[in-house]
């Protein structure tokens, strides 16, 4: 399914609430960051214009045009600050004033990014737990069809990806847009006639973006899918090394990744292709405009329209909005992966389990489990056809047949990892489908026929499910499993770390803990 960006929105919007006040004292220090970033360069004007212009009084200089509205009250406010009755003085103040600008500059930055790192980390921790959290409670059905690798690239790269295209471009799309649009008001207090010269030419890089989004988001979709396959064999490969190591094939498997990790190479340099263009494109008409500015405020200033320092201000400012102009742009180009990788994220999200609870209570098995006229099949091969039969609660049995017969189906059937096709599984005369489904699941023990264990010690993968068991439990189950032996012999007993999916033990030992 693909997604617009408003049917993105409200999947982000929950993890974006609780960071709401964060956000809004983000928004607030770069606010100031971009006001003093304009204050910075504006001042250059009126102290141009007082200390090597207009007309000399009583040793200081006094500006001979203020111009008006907000440019007057700006001008008039750093000659009130700013000017002394004496030269040096007027230096000494004006020294003072640009550190304490620097200065209140470096804070906002600093704070800022401290704010902003704290709402993106907090975030990216919300959504990889809550991708985990609805993995885990999806059916058995979904993780046949999905790749491990891939569930994990969703949950490393995607969720990386996915905030740099949320907070942290939004943190920088709201700091240098309000910069544009300050530097944006200046110009145009100090020429209406220039800044429209400098708009109009610029307007072509702005119409650059909007046609390459489509491609730059075609381009981060395949960059997600083949990070996501190189991350499938990396995972892979690490847990099947025994197989490679006695196969012998660690050159096959190595060929492969750096196949999967070329492809990658290229997609991503096609990418980089069209929004690496983008920026230069749009910096080469915005060189094109401060040209044309200049060109024509040479003509103005000859005409005497524009005061010399008024001009070389409109020239620093319209340099100053270029860095800007190009951050947005770049942060527009870079958002078109971050989509792609929300547009992952949002198809977890509305994945919907097959297997649902039912909200009968489950009591104690009491007499039997039956199979009563049972059919599955996986997709479109039937596995089980019109199955009927009785476990009886005290015997033990043991289901015979052929590799692929439907033996482990039938297990899963019991369990509910998958409904059946068509019939009914009953406990003690109750639909299994009726009762609720974790505390169903509870009264079964399960050995696999491939052997998982969890990194964790001894005591905490036999009471894994079963927090509360006591240590008197534990130790019962391990000797009911002939473990207990071994177990005792281990460096710290019931509480070793057995390691990566129980590699610091032997196999006998690995299937006895389990």
């Amino acid at each position: 399914m693909k997604y617009t960006v408003r049917d993105l929105i409200p999947k982000i919007r929950p993890f974006v609430k609780p960071f709401l006040g964060l956000l809004v004292l983000s928004f607030i220090t770069n606010l100031v960051f971009s006001v003093v970033n304009a204050t910075v360069l504006a001042v250059i004007d009126p102290v141009f214009r007082t200390l090597f212009g207009g007309e000399s009084t009583g040793g200081i200089q006094v500006p001979v045009n203020v111009g008006g509205g907000i440019k007057a009250w700006f001008d008039e406010f750093i000659f009130s600050v700013v000017i002394a009755d004496d030269f040096y003085t007027s230096i000494r103040n004006l020294s003072i004033f640009i550190f304490v600008l620097f200065t209140i500059r470096a804070m906002a930055k600093y704070f800022g990014r401290v704010i902003s790192v704290r709402i993106e980390e907090g975030m990216m921790k919300d959504i990889r737990d809550t991708l985990f959290l609805k993995v885990t409670s999806l059916s058995m059905d979904f993780f046949s069809k999905k790749k491990t690798g891939d569930i994990m690239s969703l949950l490393t790269n995607d969720v990386g990806v996915l905030n740099n295209a949320t907070i942290s471009s939004m943190t920088n799309l709201w700091r240098e847009t309000t910069t544009a649009v300050i530097y944006m008001a200046i110009l145009f207090a100090i020429s209406a006639k220039l800044t429209l010269i400098a708009v109009s030419i610029s307007v072509v890089g702005l119409l650059m973006i909007r046609l390459s989004t489509t491609l730059l988001r075609r381009y981060g979709r395949r960059m997600q899918a083949a990070q996501a396959n190189y991350t499938s064999t990396l995972q892979e490969s690490l847990l099947g090394i025994r197989v490679i190591k006695a196969l012998g094939v660690e050159r096959e498997m190595s060929d492969r990744f750096a196949d999967q990790t070329r492809h990658f190479v290229r997609t991503a340099l096609r990418n980089v292709k069209i929004s690496g263009l983008v920026p230069v494109v749009n910096d080469t008409f915005g060189i094109i405009a401060l040209v044309g500015v200049f060109y024509a405020g040479a003509m103005t200033l000859a005409a005497g329209d524009i005061e010399p320092s008024s001009l070389i201000t409109f020239l620093f400012l319209l340099f100053g909005l270029m860095q800007p102009i190009t951050s947005i742009v770049s942060t527009i180009t870079g958002m078109q992966r971050g989509i792609a990788a929300a547009e992952n994220v949002a198809a977890i999200l509305d994945e919907v389990p097959t297997i649902r609870s039912g909200e009968a209570p489950s009591r104690n098995l009491n007499s039997e489990i039956e199979f009563r006229n049972v059919s599955f099949s996986y997709g479109s091969g039937e596995v089980l056809h019109d199955i009927s039969f009785k476990l009886v609660s005290g015997e033990t049995i043991a289901l015979v047949g052929a590799s692929g017969s439907g033996k482990s189906t039938l297990l899963d059937l019991v369990l509910r990892f998958y409904d059946a096709t068509k019939g009914e599984i009953l406990v003690d005369g109750q639909d299994i489908r009726t009762l609720e489904l974790t505390e169903y699941r509870k009264k079964f023990g399960m050995v696999s026929q491939e052997t998982i264990l969890f990194n964790d010690s001894v005591r905490n993968n036999i009471s894994l499910g079963f927090q509360e068991a006591g240590i008197q439990r534990i130790v019962k189950a391990a000797e009911i499993a002939h473990a207990d032996e071994f177990i005792q012999r281990l460096p710290e007993g019931y509480d070793t770390s057995i390691g990566d999916r129980g590699t610091r033990l032997s196999g006998g030992q690995r299937q006895r803990l389990a």
